[in-house]
């Protein structure tokens, strides 16, 4: 398995935006035309938001992206990371964590010394038990793009990657 930059692989932009939208957007208004639209962005450079992919003889089977300004009412705290998939069937492999990685590599390349994430509505739980027990701290509850409240947490790239 390895890890590889979107924009070095921008056939597989299709596959990731089809994911991202069942997994986050087909119950919202926005249609699978933007989701699309945004990764296909993302195939241009190197420049963010980034995506990164997990590829497993040559079939896509991960992502996570290193983003900007991902949590509307807390513009304050950058960089983010976004949107963790991992294909069922190749879970509990470290896949997450490698993906994980890479972005924490990006952006302490960038100059951060840390890194945000938010917890979507689905699995909190169990997504808050993961990232807490990978180092991750919770900093603040906020309120998500959709209105809702979730939680927000911050890993300082200073403790390693």
């Amino acid at each position: 398995m390895t890890i590889i930059p979107l924009h070095q692989c921008p056939e597989y932009a299709p596959i990731l935006a089809y994911w991202a939208y069942q997994e986050w957007y087909e119950d919202r208004s926005l249609g699978f035309d933007l989701v699309l639209k945004a990764y296909l962005e993302r195939v241009k450079d190197d420049s963010l938001p980034q995506c990164f992919v997990a590829v497993e003889d040559s079939l896509p089977v991960g992502m996570v992206i290193l983003k900007l300004d991902d949590l509307w009412s807390r513009k304050d705290l950058n960089p983010w990371l976004s949107s963790l998939l991992v294909v069922p069937r190749f879970r509990n492999r470290g896949i997450g964590q490698e993906l994980v990685r890479a972005v924490m590599v990006r952006a302490g390349q960038l100059g951060f010394d840390r890194l945000y994430l938010f917890l979507g509505r689905k699995r909190r739980g169990r997504l808050e038990r993961y990232y807490t027990k990978r180092g991750w701290e919770v900093i603040d509850n906020a309120e998500d793009n959709d209105g809702y409240n979730t939680k927000v947490l911050q890993y300082r790239l200073s403790q390693g990657i």
